[in-house]
């Protein structure tokens, strides 16, 4: 059972459920009723199946790909809310990734063949990783509520994420280069549970922490190639911390590597590399290596970077490290590189940091 969502400056607002036998098309114009006049930015999402927008899983025997019509409800959207972005297992502009368990796959490509899926039936397993060579950009969002389930219940007031939960949950989201949305379901004051908060703002302290001091700002950038010897694409660009600048090599040039030297000793467990999006996901697979008594030794390793991949690895004090891109369809254009010190790391890395 479908279900049309609204967002109104990050404030989630559902319309719906779609009572069986209707169409979502049909619902669509409510839309412009309650919310066009509330905000120019507004986000609205449609998404048929078992979703945490508080939909129900379809029972009747329908032909998915044709039964909702979804490209009339979807052509109603971008009439009346053009800069909405539409959520399904077949876009058109976010994908599900496959899970409700806020998890992206260890690749996780921005790319998919829209063609082969429908809303409401889809290879989970696809979703999770993306396509390499897909036909359609179409980026993965990660939804997983704050508790057991999607609505509030007094008894899961101690079953709520706890701090690291969430933490862990960012680094196989966010740091696999998805959107994390995370359902915060209200109590019946039509608040957000005091636990809940608590959590929240645990989690907010920890990656200010994490991400409070990039030490790859305090280092000098050098790269083996720089497109056209130019200061625009200069590797210092990755770590000035502007996401419009990047560092790029000359066409051809798919095989490249930018070290960084410091003037001092650094400690870092944690590394952030982010592509220049504009030009699109261009990196399949990276290395990152440090200066162990004069000789390089492998830190982590990877598939695709695009819009972020932030990994946690073994706490390591050095004077250089090495950024290598091993591959890619064409020459490489990253914005960030990023290093960062988690002095509170509880166990070990990400298991996606080395895939």
């Amino acid at each position: 059972m479908p279900v049309a969502r609204a967002e109104v400056r990050g404030l989630p607002v559902t319309l719906g459920p779609q009572p069986r036998g209707i169409r979502p098309a049909d619902l669509c114009p409510l839309l412009s009723r309650p919310i066009a006049g509330i905000a120019d930015q507004l986000r609205a999402d449609i998404r048929d199946g078992d979703g945490y927008y508080g939909g129900a899983r379809e029972r009747r025997e329908i032909d998915r790909r044709t039964y909702y019509d979804w490209e009339h409800t979807w052509q109603l959207v971008r009439e009346l809310q053009p800069d909405a972005c539409i959520f399904s297992d077949a876009g058109p502009d976010i994908r599900w990734v496959g899970n409700e368990s806020g998890i992206a796959g260890a690749p996780c490509w921005h790319t998919l063949d829209r063609g082969r899926f429908v809303p409401g039936e889809a290879d989970a397993a696809t979703l999770n990783t993306g396509q390499r060579s897909g036909s359609h950009w179409l980026p993965a969002e990660c939804d997983v509520s704050i508790r057991p389930g999607w609505f509030y219940h007094a008894s899961e007031d101690d079953k709520v994420r706890s701090i690291e939960n969430l933490l862990d949950l960012y680094f196989q989201s966010v740091g696999r280069g998805t959107a994390l949305l995370l359902n915060l379901p209200p109590d019946r004051r039509g608040l957000i549970h005091e636990h809940d908060v608590r959590s929240l703002l645990g989690f907010r302290d920890r990656l200010r922490e994490i991400c409070g001091t990039d030490f790859a700002k305090t280092g000098r950038a050098i790269a083996g190639n720089t497109r056209g010897s130019h200061p625009r694409f200069s590797p210092n660009n990755m770590r000035d911390g502007n996401p419009d600048t990047y560092w790029a090599t000359d066409d051809g040039v798919t095989r490249a590597e930018v070290i960084l030297e410091f003037p001092a000793p650094i400690t870092f467990n944690a590394v952030s590399l982010r592509e220049f999006l504009p030009l699109g996901q261009r990196v399949e697979r990276f290395a990152l290596d440090v200066d162990r008594d004069g000789q390089w030794r492998e830190y982590t390793r990877g598939t695709a970077i695009g819009n972020r991949r932030f990994v946690r690895g073994t706490t390591c004090t050095t004077r250089r490290v090495r950024l290598r891109v091993h591959d890619g369809l064409v020459c490489p254009a990253i914005s960030e590189m990023a290093l960062f010190l988690d002095r509170r790391m509880p166990h070990q890395p990400d298991a996606g940091a080395g895939k």
